[in-house]
């Protein structure tokens, strides 16, 4: 089956770059992705408040081989044995962001953004799937706020960015990783050390300071901050705390980062997601159009599981990536990328077996506004069949 989706998909690009230039014309202006904003200010004019406008529009169409879900049997199965329905079939899904960023003193920015995407939250591709894509996002085509925060200088050093919804990687002073936020898996975008960056989602701070090359930053995000039964940075909240100091160099990036997350943990029972955790990562870029980057990351849970078996998983582990990115890859504008590395928190136990994922895409660069990019992957997880995969995103921006 494997093969044959991905023949398939392989003959969609060349039709769809036929396609789409009359398609969309509008935009094409300088998205470049929000990690740059711990150097850079708004520049939309003279006078304030002024708004930007951007968009960006995504279809996945793609499949996998290697997911299955089981239950019991029922009025077709054979009395009451377990039966297993594939997840095989060719899904097309599609995910909208829009996103207005303000800025009243031409020093600060408001950022919000609204989302509306069908990813099945339980599918393959979805949030909470075996194969998560980067771009999956799941409101059951509802129309959502996905993010609101503010940042504004102190001085000429020190950045404060505070909201009541936004993710990890908003608040942090650098994205220690060269490799593309709109990649394929979710997985391979965590710049190696997946526990420390996590990308939670919820209410949270930071504060930055930057002076020449060195950043460093301070900042929680905390999950239970709309609830009132609970609040945020309570005993009962599930709070993630992050410190990152990186050094950004013209060539290349190298950050260390600890996190400190607690799951609203108050009995100190074996919890996966109550632990702390360490990262190195960075990247290096080769001439104009080559970049590597890598990280490593260990996790230590709070209290871990007794006696330490293989089917027990709380207990250290380490995570691990590299990303390779070709910029200009056989022609002006296309990119190519490959990702390998750790598919979950590795374990250290007999009998496991090492989780790996890889993934290669390429960009297909029709205009300024439209990307259409095939991409393969393959993913595998102790215990688990192997997902392998294929898939062709195309990419609106206006």
């Amino acid at each position: 089956m494997f093969m044959k989706l991905f023949s398939q998909l392989l003959l969609l690009p060349a039709s769809l770059c036929l396609l789409a230039p009359a398609a969309v014309e509008a935009g094409g202006g300088d998205h470049k992705g929000h990690h740059d904003h711990h150097n850079s200010h708004m520049n939309m004019g003279d006078s304030y408040p002024s708004t930007m406008f951007m968009g960006k529009t995504t279809f996945v169409l793609g499949g996998v081989d290697g997911v299955s879900d089981s239950g019991m049997g029922g009025m077709g199965g054979m009395g009451g044995m377990s039966t297993s329905e594939e997840k095989d079939g060719t899904v097309f899904h599609y995910d909208t962001k829009l996103m207005f960023m303000t800025s009243f003193t031409g020093q600060d920015m408001l950022k919000t953004a609204v989302r509306i995407g069908n990813f099945g939250m339980m599918e393959p591709f979805g949030m909470m799937g075996e194969a998560r894509l980067n771009t999956a996002f799941s409101s059951s085509d509802s129309l959502e706020l996905h993010k609101a925060y503010y940042q504004f200088p102190v001085g000429d050093d020190i950045q404060v960015t505070f909201g009541p919804k936004l993710r990890q990687d908003d608040l942090l002073g650098v994205w220690p990783s060269a490799y593309p936020g709109d990649g394929v898996l979710f997985v391979l975008n965590q710049a190696g050390a997946n526990d420390t960056y996590s990308k939670k989602m919820g209410a949270g701070a930071a504060i930055t300071w930057s002076h020449d090359k060195l950043f460093a930053s301070a900042l929680f995000v905390s999950e239970d901050a709309s609830n009132s039964a609970i609040g945020f940075l309570t005993d009962e909240g599930k709070d993630h705390m992050t410190t990152q100091l990186a050094w950004v160099d013209e060539k290349f990036t190298l950050a260390l980062a600890y996190t400190q997350a607690d799951n609203g943990n108050t009995d100190d029972s074996p919890d996966v997601n109550d632990y702390s955790s360490y990262g190195i990562s960075g990247s290096y870029q080769f001439g104009d159009d080559y970049s590597l980057s890598a990280g490593i990351g260990w996790k230590n849970p709070e209290n871990e599981d007794r006696p330490d078996t293989a089917m027990n998983k709380v207990e250290d582990g380490n995570t691990w990536s590299v990303g390779f990115l070709w910029n200009d890859a056989f022609v002006e504008g296309n990119k190519f990328g490959f990702a390998i590395g750790t598919a979950e928190t590795h374990r250290d136990d007999a009998g496991y077996d090492d989780p790996l994922a890889w993934e290669a895409f390429y960009d297909f660069m029709v205009n300024d506004s439209v990307t259409v990019t095939p991409a393969i992957f393959v993913i595998e997880q102790d215990a688990k069949e192997d997902v392998n995969g294929a898939l062709v995103k195309t990419t609106f921006k206006f």
